[in-house]
């Protein structure tokens, strides 16, 4: 059995528990769809234009989606330790950092021009630096008492449900503990809750595999990097150069030697992704890509768009909720 990766591009929050533990499988799912005449045609057409913006929405990993990720991740801690605190027990909730700026640079999209950066803060050093407050805290518990609590948090071993993914992989989730009754809490169940993060992760890993053999994608990428190298940036991705920024934080570099550097890189990948045209053809081939896929993916994703926005109405709620508390 293995997990899946986090997605490529994204800035999830350090010490995240584990999503899902997945089997992969040799089984292909099939997908067809069937059109009407007359006026079913046109409800079908717009149903189609719908549901590729909102494909768009949930496979783009921009400014909005790292907040959007910060503020589901700090309303489902909130959501595990009220649980938790009705069963007796303690749960530290663990730091997501600072809110994302508004105007980061994202290995997909260009932020701010007047402001260039990845929004890679000198705090992932401290968030990163050994374990959390709550994994300490369980650490120190007994074995006994370590086992009652882990069947608190994450329910009995055997309370799971099966579910499968676009790219063919399957697997099973837990449905049992705090930290399901959060997630189920925040997105209406526990399955949307898992597949708000695996299939967007699934279909991007797809996407990575197409974009590996698209000439247009292949060439604006071959500029960019020869753009960067001659700007003393000689990296391969957007997403590396990213990652690369990241690992230093993590590794404790100061502001004083950190900024400059993610500023440097950040204006120097801003113009050389206007001379390359690398984000605005990763786009344009994102959307082909998507009119390739089966009915069946392209409906999921409209359903992960349909769920998220619901959570993201609750988390709102939640945390203002928490903030007033704070201030009272």
């Amino acid at each position: 059995m293995t997990e899946l990766p986090h997605r490529r591009t994204g800035q999830a929050p350090p010490h995240l528990p584990p999503l899902l533990i997945l089997l992969v499988t040799l089984v292909c799912v099939a997908a067809s769809a069937c059109s009407g005449p007359g006026t079913a045609d046109s409800a079908e057409a717009a149903s189609a234009v719908r549901e590729s913006g909102h494909a768009t929405a949930v496979l783009t990993n921009d400014a909005t989606a790292l907040r959007q990720r910060w503020q589901l991740f700090g309303a489902s801690q909130i959501l595990t330790r009220r649980c938790m605190r009705d069963r007796g027990l303690r749960f530290l909730v663990t730091s997501a950092g600072p809110r994302p700026p508004g105007g980061a640079t994202t290995a997909e999209s260009i932020g701010s021009r007047s402001a260039p950066g990845y929004g890679v803060s000198t705090a992932l050093g401290d968030l990163n630096n050994g374990p959390t407050a709550q994994d300490r805290y369980v650490r120190s518990l007994t074995t006994a008492e370590q086992s009652r609590y882990t069947a608190a948090l994450d329910g009995p071993a055997g309370q799971v449900a099966p579910l499968s993914l676009p790219s063919g992989a399957s697997g099973t989730y837990a449905t049992g503990g705090c930290t399901a009754r959060a997630r189920a809490e925040l997105y209406g169940t526990v399955r949307a809750a898992l597949e708000d993060t695996l299939v967007p992760q699934d279909v991007d890993q797809l996407l990575q595999r197409y974009l590996a053999t698209a000439p247009a994608y292949q060439k604006a990428l071959e500029r960019w990097q020869r753009c960067m190298a001659d700007a003393g940036q000689p990296v391969k991705t957007p997403a590396a150069l990213i990652d690369s920024l990241r690992a230093e934080a993590v590794r404790g570099a100061s502001a004083a030697k950190l900024a400059p550097e993610q500023r440097a890189a950040a204006t120097a990948d801003q113009h050389c992704d206007g001379v390359s045209g690398l984000r605005r053809t990763f786009a344009s081939q994102r959307e082909v890509f998507l009119r390739q896929q089966p009915a069946r993916t392209r409906a999921r994703l409209e359903e992960v768009w349909q769920h998220r926005q619901d959570a993201l109405t609750r988390a709102a709620a939640l945390l203002g909720q928490e903030a007033r508390g704070s201030l009272g």
